[in-house]
């Protein structure tokens, strides 16, 4: 971590903390709390909440009461508030009660009180501000609350559709689904490493999207619930070639291979030709509203519908 810094005796502090405290630079107060410099500064030139002491450079530094302000602001909005809200509450509360408001302000764990829609809410605001810590903060808050399951189903999902509903409309612009996008996958990837260690011994589980799919969140999402239940996967992303699946699969007779189609596949697709060829020990699964939807030319593929019934369905396969 940064080093903090000590304030000459002869700089007056200007919240009235003793001569002599300890200040920090934006850089280190942005490590201790675990937020990005970028959105300090943006409350500070939004809101006001920020640094107020000066070095004799004019370098403006953070007092521990500066800093306490702003845990406080961060522990609002994770629990849902507005930004300008959360600022105009922080900047009220007197130097000698921001104890006692930071830990009530912590006795909700990141939105454990709002409700999906309230969340939901939250997570677009904070991508329209530019500010991807609260929207991890609302994401990580209901993963570790409902599960991946009930967070991808509740929140996370929807709050997506929504995004690109508004980015459609031209309500806003495609930099806000790039934001949450980043955001929710690595608060998915964090829960999944949460888990710790899973035993690779076991089944073999691979996860793909098949070639010239973009999206590999879904996998990710998947990946995380799996880890939920104690199964470690290997996860082979976005645009995976179908010749290459075959390969994989031909070596590595895996038990379980789960592929996700967003985009139309024909049945004379490769990936299709790939997936309906499989035989055991190898089952394959189908994601996403790509795919054809006859029961017929399955072959041994099945198609799942959601989160929570792929994780099923493979935690049944694999015992």
């Amino acid at each position: 971590m940064s080093n903090p810094e000590s304030v000459e005796a002869s700089e007056p502090d200007e919240t009235g903390r003793p001569v002599g405290a300890i200040v920090w630079n934006v850089g280190s107060v942005a490590e201790r709390l675990g937020i990005s410099p970028s959105t300090l500064r943006t409350w500070e030139r939004r809101y006001g909440v920020g640094p107020t002491h000066r070095t004799t450079g004019g370098h403006r530094r953070y007092t521990e009461t500066d800093i306490h302000r702003v845990t406080l602001v961060q522990a609002l909005i994770s629990r849902g508030a507005p930004p300008m809200e959360a600022a105009r509450v922080a900047q009220a509360v007197a130097a000698d009660g921001l104890e006692a408001a930071l830990l009530e302000a912590s006795i909700d764990d990141h939105g454990a009180d709002l409700d999906h829609g309230q969340i939901i809410d939250g997570i677009i605001r904070a991508a329209r501000d530019y500010e991807p810590d609260r929207v991890g903060a609302l994401v990580g808050g209901a993963l570790r609350r409902d599960g991946v399951n009930g967070a991808w189903s509740g929140v996370i999902a929807p709050a997506l559709i929504r995004i690109g509903e508004e980015w459609s409309n031209g309500r806003l612009g495609i930099e806000v689904e790039h934001i949450a996008s980043e955001v929710i996958v690595g608060e998915l990837r964090a829960y999944t490493r949460a888990a710790g260690r899973l035993d690779s011994s076991g089944p073999t589980i691979v996860l793909a999207s098949a070639e010239s799919d973009l999206h590999s969140m879904p996998l990710i999402a998947l990946e995380a619930g799996l880890a939920e239940a104690g199964l470690a996967c290997h996860v082979l992303g976005a645009q995976f070639p179908a010749k290459a699946l075959a390969s994989m699969t031909a070596n590595l007779r895996p038990t379980i291979v789960f592929v996700w189609a967003s985009l139309p596949r024909e049945e004379d697709d490769d990936m299709w030709k790939v997936v309906t060829a499989m035989v055991p020990p190898t089952t394959a699964i189908l994601g996403g509203p790509g795919w054809p939807q006859r029961p017929d030319a399955r072959g041994h593929a099945t198609i799942s519908v959601s989160l929570e019934s792929t994780v099923a369905r493979i935690t049944s396969l694999v015992g």
